[in-house]
This record gives C-alpha cells, structure tokens and sequence, in this order.
C-alpha cells in the first residue's frame, strides 16, 4: 500500500500586457484559470499563462516524485519534500505520466533515474527537455501496461501524448488513478463520456477516459484538476 501526498497543487497564472505594464489575473485556480486565460486571449492582443501541474508523492516500499513539475518548481518541491521528511536523495525514481517540459522540467534540481514511456522521445516536444532527460538517465516503458512496482502499475492512455500512462496506485482508501494531462483542462467532458455521453471528443481520448472510468478508482488526481473522488 501507498500513501498518496500532492506536494504541489496545480494552479495557472494568465497575464497580460497593457500600456508597458504587466497584470497578472487574480484567478489563479485550475481549471478556472483556463477558463480566464480563453477569455483573456479573445479580448487582448498580449496574453500568456504559466501552468503548474500537481506533483505527487508516493510513500511506501518505495518512494517516488510523479511529474516534478516546470523548471520554476525546482526549489519548491525540494523543499516541499524536505517539510515531509523527505531529501532528494531519499527518492527511489522520478516518475513522468508525460515527458511534457511543464510536468518534467523540474528534473532539472532532482536527481536520479526518470521513467517514462518510450513513446515520449518522438514527442514534437521532445527537444525541449532532451538536455535534462538524456537518454542514460531514462528508464524507459514499452507496451501497453505494466507494473512499475509491486503496488503501482501503469497503463498508456494515449490522447494528450502517444506515450501518455496513467498510474494505479494501491492504497489504504482504494485506488488511486494518478492522469497527469489526459484529463484536462477540466474534468467535464471526461466525466460526461465516463457517464455514457458521447462528448464529441477526440475518439482516442475517449477510449482513454473509458478505460479510466473502468478501473473503479476511489480517487483521481490528474495534472491541472484538483484531485477529486469518483463515485461509487
């Protein structure tokens, strides 16, 4: 069994320029940070936003950091790890539910082995993270599913990226599905297609999400939507 800790919550952070200044959008909630950041891209011509995802701790035979998070979380999870107990060099592996630079850019301050899914080197975005995630540090996933560790298995749900997983941790409280971006921006349309309704989505995402909604998780955390608990 695991215990399951969000070291870092997801949050957004839109802005813009107006008259050589810079304002920063008081809503710095996800998804409702998105919702703002749409409205401000429709309505001004210099507008951009920073995006952190949820970083996980698991804590149990192993310990493991998921999805570290932007290069600007270096020093914050560090030290969010230290107000655990926890030092850097306490962590058995980084694990990345995508190579995406604002889930792995973090690496840069953790060291270690990083897993992640081979699908992931021909991601387009690939050489925005190649010089922190060289190939000698990777532990690389094939295939379709598997066990990370005995505890933790990963299945690839692609949509977002081709070599998207998602993490299945057992826990004292049930199943705990950590989605990095397949769910996303919001949990709407997921929840809608896992209820049955066809949401006019992407059909590899929907296969994803219905292979999510399947697994009876009591709880799901993906990358930028609080953790929420599924129905029963």
């Amino acid at each position: 069994m695991y215990a399951v800790d969000v070291l870092l919550p997801t949050a957004r952070f839109a802005f813009w320029v107006d008259g050589g200044r810079v304002e920063v959008m008081p809503e710095h909630r996800s998804p409702e940070g998105y919702v703002g950041y749409e409205k401000l891209a429709a309505e001004r011509q210099v507008v951009g936003m920073t995006t952190f995802p949820n970083t996980v701790l698991l804590r149990g035979p192993r310990t493991i950091l998921v999805d570290p998070g932007m290069h600007l979380q270096n020093q914050p999870v560090v030290k969010a790890l230290a107000a655990l107990g926890v030092s850097v060099d306490d962590l058995d592996f980084i694990a990345l539910t995508h190579a995406h630079f604002d889930h792995a850019g973090a690496c840069a301050d953790v060291p270690g082995q990083v897993v992640v899914h081979e699908l992931e080197l021909d991601d387009p975005d690939r050489p925005m993270v190649a010089g922190i995630l060289p190939r000698e540090r990777l532990r690389l996933l094939s295939g379709d599913e598997g066990e990370l560790v005995p505890g933790i298995t990963w299945v690839r749900t692609p949509g977002h990226t081709e070599g998207g997983v998602c993490f299945r941790v057992e826990t004292g409280e049930g199943l705990t599905v950590l989605a990095g971006d397949t769910i996303g921006p919001s949990r709407d349309d997921y929840e809608r297609v896992a209820a049955g309704v066809d949401a006019g989505c992407d059909p590899i995402l929907a296969a994803s999400w219905r292979a999510i909604a399947s697994w009876g998780a009591a709880r799901i955390i993906a990358g930028h939507v609080p953790p929420f608990v599924t129905d029963p």
